[in-house]
């Protein structure tokens, strides 16, 4: 037999025992559950706005009939999204098409636009006469009712609706249920009540506190928030709902007074803000922008005084983000100035601006339409209102303190007024010091202001041939003429120094002037100089060179005597060793002294420019030869000098007198070889023989203090005998025949002069 087919014994089963409470409490959430999804079951669905569409551009402002006439035509044009945003005031369509289910009971049920901001609602059921609406008022500028959907059969049911904004429309439609619908109705009052009555509060607060302090700043703040207190009740509609039955004139007037007092609005803004951040003394420049703001706010206000509310839509907008621009600048300027009271200045400010940019985005339809999109303006204009409240009773304390510090500046002034009593003799005795110092009997101290003697003292007058030179022109004083292209160098360059000569009854005299500029960005403000008379020390000069030059020439005499003694010593019979040593030692000596000389010659003439030079080929290594053979005396005590020619030797020739290059280059490889001492050679490197070029390295450091002057005259350092004129003298001959010569520093215990000189076929 199968084994499913097995006949077995049944087991006894086991009871489960659930007690008694348990099971009651399960029945009671079983009927809880059955009651809730009956009432589930029999409460109805909503309607729902299945389509959205609008008509699209009709000829003529059109009746019902006229519109489902267009319908018929496939006027009204489908709306992909569920809202209609539109601009202007133009009269148009909008049809919904709702979805009832089975049951729905009279106005259970409401349509709401979410956008009060109407002249005109008219709702059309085609079907059911009966529920039309027209909300009264193309004069008004807030709606916020919603309609009431009659009782519909199930299926599809067509709403029209015919609108006017003004400025513009943002319809977001939703389906609300009755209770929804007065609950928003309910909440307008206790809203606009929170609103004005918060607004009231600030305005009578900061009234009293104006009363109190007198502040400026109070004074604008009250009539910001009376001004905002008028704007909201207008735009709010509350005015409108205050009105009985306007007529036409009285809805232009009332439009024109709303524009009128926005513009005033704007214009106070700016005001405030001037006011309240101190624009006038701390900033002019941004005092000067905001002047800028206030007097396009009152160009406004008259430009809608004179056009009525036609001009509100092409200039309410772009004045609105001017003002709120050039706030923002001044608030955060003023918060990098660090200026304290900028902080809930630019706090409140900020958050009222972003909120006015939601609202504005609302009105351009960028944003839907939603209860908190619609009234975010009104809390942030509460906020700012609050906040700025604070800020100006944080200015008030901040008065307070600089009020505090103003009465400890004015004791420590009058401290200060007690102590300049005994500073008045010291003054006194300055003003004598100063008046000395002014006459003194050697400089001659002036000043010019545009061509015209402001101060000039004795000794200048005296100078310039005159008693007095106070209020004179340059022009009026002769002897002053040459000394006016120094003046006018110095205006320009703000500090000049220049030598003159004038003529002082047919004898030459040489004044020097220093001149420097009062303000080198104001040079009318006038310049300052000191002359003084050198011709003595000219003269003494002079002096000076003509007796270097005759010592020059007379030291040459005897150095000839000498080298001639030495000739005939040499003629007058056989010398033995010891005595041609000296003789060949005093030779030298004296060939070295007259090099000196003639060097000497020949850098003044080369510093005052009267040498004639006469450049010939000279071949470079005869040149380092005569050189080495001078500098005998220091390759001694391990001192050596190494040459290194990278091409032949006579491959290189220079251009130059040989006298001048051969003392360059003594002169440089004796700095070399004292500054290398017993630490190592001298390595001179001969390169380029197109355009010569000499490499010595040398060990050894130039001090640190004469680097940046190594090749300036008379600078010297650790040496006990220096005269400073070796690499001066050595740079001066390499320049005059077209070369030059450079030291370079850079590597440590090292040091690498480079002399480039030029080749013949370069002349």
């Amino acid at each position: 037999m199968p084994a499913g087919l097995t006949a077995r014994t049944p087991r006894s089963a086991r009871r489960v025992l659930v007690p008694a409470a348990t099971r009651a409490l399960l029945a009671a959430l079983l009927l809880f559950c059955l009651a809730i999804s009956g009432a589930a079951a029999q409460t109805p669905q909503p309607p729902a706005i299945a389509a959205l569409a609008v008509l699209d551009g009709p000829e003529a402002d059109v009746d019902l009939a006229g519109a489902l006439a267009l319908e018929r035509e496939g006027r009204f044009r489908p709306l992909s999204q569920g809202r209609y945003a539109a601009p202007g005031d133009t009269v148009f369509w909008l049809r919904l098409s709702l979805t009832a289910p089975q049951g729905i009971a009279a106005h259970a049920y409401a349509v709401d636009l979410n956008w009060p901001y109407f002249r005109l609602q008219q709702w059309f059921l085609a079907e059911y006469p009966e529920a039309n609406r027209l909300l009264p008022g193309e004069w008004n500028l807030y709606l916020p009712d919603t309609y009431a959907l009659p009782t519909l059969p199930p299926g599809t049911a067509t709403l029209y609706v015919r609108l006017a904004g003004y400025g513009a429309v943002n319809v977001n439609p939703a389906v609300l249920t009755a209770a929804q619908a007065k609950r928003l109705l309910d909440a307008r009052p206790w809203t606009l009540g929170l609103f004005f009555g918060l607004m009231g509060a600030m305005l009578i607060y900061n009234l009293f506190l104006y009363l109190s302090l007198r502040d400026p700043s109070y004074a604008l703040y009250v009539t910001n928030t009376a001004l905002l207190i008028v704007y909201y009740a207008c735009s709010s509609g509350l005015v409108a709902e205050l009105i009985p039955s306007p007529t036409g004139e009285d809805h232009a007037l009332f439009l024109n007074c709303f524009e009128i007092s926005s513009s005033l609005l704007f214009a106070n803004m700016g005001l405030f803000t001037r006011s309240f951040l101190l624009t006038r003394t701390e900033s002019p420049r941004l005092d000067r922008l905001l002047r800028v703001q206030i007097g396009l706010a009152l160009a406004a206000t008259v430009a809608f005084t004179a056009t009525g509310p036609e001009a509100s839509e092409f200039i309410g907008p772009p004045m609105g983000i001017l003002t709120s621009t050039i706030l923002s600048i001044a608030a955060v300027t003023r918060l990098v100035q660090g200026f304290r009271p900028a902080v809930p200045f630019a706090i409140g400010w900020g958050f009222f601006v972003s909120c006015g940019a939601l609202h504005s985005l609302t009105w351009l339809g960028v944003v839907a339409a939603t209860p908190a999109s619609i009234h975010a303006i009104l809390a942030a204009t509460a906020a700012e209102a609050l906040v700025m409240s604070l800020a100006l009773a944080y200015r008030v304390k901040l008065l307070r303190e600089q009020a505090a510090s103003a009465e400890a500046e004015r004791r420590r002034l009058a401290e200060e007024n007690a102590r300049s009593e005994s500073a008045r003799d010291d003054l006194a005795r300055e003003n004598a010091l100063l008046s000395m110092i002014l006459d003194d009997r050697r400089f001659g101290i002036g000043m010019v202001r545009g061509e015209r003697f402001c101060f000039a003292n004795r000794r200048l007058a005296r100078l310039l041939g005159r008693e007095d030179l106070n209020g004179l022109t340059l022009a009026d004083v002769p002897q002053a003429q040459p000394l006016m292209d120094g003046i006018a160098q110095a205006a320009s360059d703000h500090e000049a120094e220049i030598e003159a000569v004038v003529d002082d009854d047919g004898r030459d005299r040489t004044l020097r002037t220093v001149g420097r500029t009062l303000d080198p960005a104001r040079p009318e403000r006038g310049t300052v100089f000191l002359v003084e008379d050198v011709s003595e020390a000219k003269r003494l000069e002079q002096l000076k060179n003509d007796i270097n030059q005759v010592m020059r020439h007379d030291l040459k005499s005897p150095l000839a005597t000498v080298a001639g003694v030495l000739e005939a010593l040499e003629l007058a019979g056989p010398l033995n060793v010891r005595q041609r040593e000296l003789t060949a030692m005093l030779e030298r000596a004296v060939v070295a002294m007259t090099a000196r000389i003639n060097l000497s010659l020949h850098l003044y003439r080369l510093e005052s420019g009267d040498l004639g030079l006469a450049p010939q080929p000279l071949p470079l290594a005869a040149l380092l030869a005569e050189a080495r053979e001078e500098l005998a005396p220091y390759l001694k005590d391990g001192r050596e000098l190494r040459l290194a020619y990278e091409a032949p030797a006579e491959a290189f020739v220079v251009l130059g007198e040989r006298a001048m290059v051969t003392a360059l280059l003594v002169n440089l490889l004796k700095n070399a070889l004292e500054a290398a001492g017993e630490v190592g050679s001298v390595v001179v490197t001969v390169a380029d023989p197109p355009s010569p070029r000499l490499v010595i390295e040398n060990p050894g450091e130039v001090p640190p203090a004469i680097r940046a002057r190594l090749f300036e005259k008379h600078v010297t350092a650790g040496k006990a005998r220096g005269t400073g004129l070796g690499a001066y003298s050595a740079r001066l001959i390499a320049r005059a025949f077209g070369g030059d010569v450079v030291a370079d520093t850079t590597v440590p215990g090292r040091t690498v002069v480079t002399v480039t000189l030029r080749a013949p076929r370069d002349a």
